[in-house]
Order: C-alpha cells, then sequence, then structure tokens
C-alpha cells in the first residue's frame, strides 16, 4: 500500500527528538511492506524544536513558512496518487492539506490539535470538527481524555459524527537501545538525580519542578536536577535556579538515545506539564523503570 504520512512535526535528522514518535509510525508501517511517503515542512521554517507557537513568537514572518508548507503540501496529496493518507495532528494536517485529495483518512491527534479546535469560536468549531469527522475514515485519539475533552465541546451531533469514527490508540513507543556506561556516568555518586525533560515552554512548567526540588533539597535531601531540552524559557529558568539555589544542569537540545539515557540515570522524573494528550516521556520513564513524581 503506498501510504502518505502528512506531518508538522518530523525529525530534521538522525538524532533529532522532534516527532520521534511519528517516526516510530513510520518505521512501523515501513517495516510492515508498505510504501511510505513523509510530508513534512522544511527544515528552519515556522515548524520544529521548540514548537510552532514559540517558533512564530520569535520570528513572526515565519508565517509565511506556514501557508507555503500548507499549499505544497496540498499539491504533493492531490497528485501523490495514495492508497491512504495519515495525518499528524487535525490541524493543519488534516485540515486543509490531506482533505485536498480523496484517499482514505485517517487523522491522529496528540493534544495541541485539539486544544486549538475547542478555543475556536463555538460556530468556527463545530464546523471544522463536523467536516474533520465527515471526511476521515478513522480519527484516531491518543489518550481516552483527548477524544472526550473534544466531545465534551461539541454538539451532540456533531459528537456522534466524532464518536462513528474515533479509536484511542496510543503511539508506538521507540524506545533505542542505551549502552548501560551511558546511563551510569550520568549517575550521581551522592544523593537524588531529579530529570526534566521537553521542550522549555511555559505550559510545560518547568518552573514547578525546580520548586520542589529546591523543597527536597529544605528537607536535608542531597537533590539535583538536569534539564532536557531547550526553549525560550530557558534563561528566565536558569535565573530561578539560581535564585533557589538548585544545584541545575541545563544540557539543552539531545538525541533521543541521550534524552532516554538521562531517563533511565534518574532517581525520578518530575513532571509538570499542563497540556498533555498522551505524554511520551512518562510512558517512556515507566519503560525505563524510572519513578515520576507528578510536581
Amino acid at each position: 500500500m503506498r501510504i502518505a504520512v502528512v506531518t508538522t512535526s518530523y525529525p530534521e535528522s538522525l538524532g533529532d527528538p522532534s516527532g520521534h514518535f511519528v517516526l516510530a509510525e513510520v518505521t512501523t508501517l515501513r517495516n510492515e511492506g508498505h510504501d511510505v511517503e513523509v510530508i513534512s515542512p522544511r527544515p528552519g521554517g515556522a515548524f520544529g524544536w521548540p514548537g510552532v507557537v514559540a517558533r512564530l513568537r520569535a520570528q513572526p514572518l515565519r508565517v509565511v513558512d506556514v501557508a507555503r508548507f500548507v499549499n505544497h503540501a496540498r499539491v504533493l496529496v492531490r497528485r501523490g496518487g495514495f492508497d491512504r493518507i495519515v495525518a499528524h495532528w487535525a490541524l493543519p494536517s488534516a485540515l486543509p492539506i490531506a482533505t485536498a485529495c480523496t484517499s482514505p483518512l485517517e487523522i491522529v491527534s496528540h493534544g495541541g490539535d485539539v486544544r486549538l479546535l475547542t478555543k475556536l469560536p463555538s460556530v468556527a468549531r463545530e464546523a471544522v470538527v463536523r467536516s474533520l469527522a465527515a471526511r476521515a475514515e478513522t480519527w484516531r485519539f491518543v489518550s481516552e481524555s483527548l477524544l472526550d475533552s473534544l466531545v465534551a465541546r461539541v454538539s451532540h451531533a456533531v459528537a456522534a459524527e466524532v464518536l462513528r469514527v474515533a479509536k484511542v490508540v496510543p503511539p508506538p513507543l521507540d524506545l533505542p537501545a542505551i549502552a548501560s556506561e551511558d546511563v551510569e556516568e550520568r549517575r550521581l555518586k551522592l544523593g537524588a538525580l531529579y530529570v526534566s525533560v521537553g521542550r522549555l515552554v511555559q505550559k510545560k512548567r518547568v518552573d514547578r519542578v525546580l520548586y520542589h526540588v529546591a523543597e527536597r533539597r529544605k528537607h536535608g535531601e542531597h537533590a539535583e536536577l538536569v534539564v532536557v531540552g531547550d526553549g525560550p524559557e530557558r534563561a528566565k529558568l536558569t535565573r530561578l535556579a539560581a535564585r533557589l539555589s538548585v544545584p541545575t544542569r541545563f544540557v539543552g537540545k539531545t538525541t533521543h538515545p541521550e534524552a532516554l539515557a538521562w531517563i533511565a540515570a534518574a532517581d525520578a522524573l518530575a513532571f509538570a506539564s499542563e497540556e498533555e494528550g498522551l505524554s511520551t516521556v512518562l510512558r517512556e520513564a515507566a519503560a525505563l523503570g524510572t519513578a515520576v513524581v507528578h510536581v
């Protein structure tokens, strides 16, 4: 089967952690013998680390790149002769891109797209969700709570249309092999090691992680923190760590295997994000046997 995977988040290089859950699905499809073409934005534009919102705030003119990608991707799906389209994120991968052709469509919602839909004015939300549900053969949600949050914000008629095609399926979990020496060199000789992994944007609430570690230290725990990831909040978080006297290492954006090595080395993954569909990093911590502290 010839399949197009339309996505706004996909690794730009072998070590890029962006969209690795989409890469895991593409790899699975290819291993099953399918001919898969990935349609994703060009590197360095509006999409990519640490997220389209942060990138547009930093350079508003990147909005032109959004329009350019949408138009180019619509042309590709029209001309491609695909047997199936898998659109990761309802907006813009499914609408307006994938709806430009008549191939069977599977929409995959991870969280940000559902939050965007629920924030639309009610009339627009009804129209867009109805259009997506009518066009999709399957609308896959990565968690039950994500599906519930969408159907709760539309009319009963539109909710019924969504539920007719909805499935709740967690995405494949990609866990590349981690050498034991990579884990051991990250372990602290004394005290507890907390790790936070993710984009350094406000909604990830890494500030709460810093306050949590500071509180543990007040109670006599020799606790230190490693922050894996980068983003516009880094400078603010660095200043907060200094003010709270929390020994913190900001390692920046790393490869996926290195991020996993930090999780495996930690005594606990500290998690404070306010907005997640199904957190990949929580699933990774569970798979690696690392405790999770919700703060």
